[in-house]
């Protein structure tokens, strides 16, 4: 439901066709594909701001909490100061 929230933003916002976002769960290796942001638009200008719209609130908001596995033990990743400053440009 976070996910759909994103992007009914994103087409309300950009004026887009629609999108579609696969964000993979479970166990993943280094280097591993993780997510698959798509959208349709008449102009590509509105499709790349979409899809950095909704990647940044993906990597931000979306209910997505990551665990690292280390072999100093198993810790949760906070969302990074990058992404929280990449989120803050849509704010505006």
């Amino acid at each position: 439901k976070s996910i759909e929230a994103i992007i009914d933003e994103a087409v309300h916002r950009f004026g887009i066709h629609g999108a579609r976002v696969i964000h993979r769960i479970g166990p993943l290796q280094p280097l591993d594909q993780i997510v698959l942001v798509a959208v349709t638009a008449s102009h590509r200008g509105m499709a790349f701001q979409a899809c950095e719209y909704i990647m940044d609130y993906l990597k931000s908001l979306a209910p997505f909490w990551k665990k690292e596995q280390t072999p100093e033990g198993a810790r949760w990743v906070d969302a990074r100061v990058s992404d929280e400053e990449a989120l803050a440009r849509w704010r505006q």
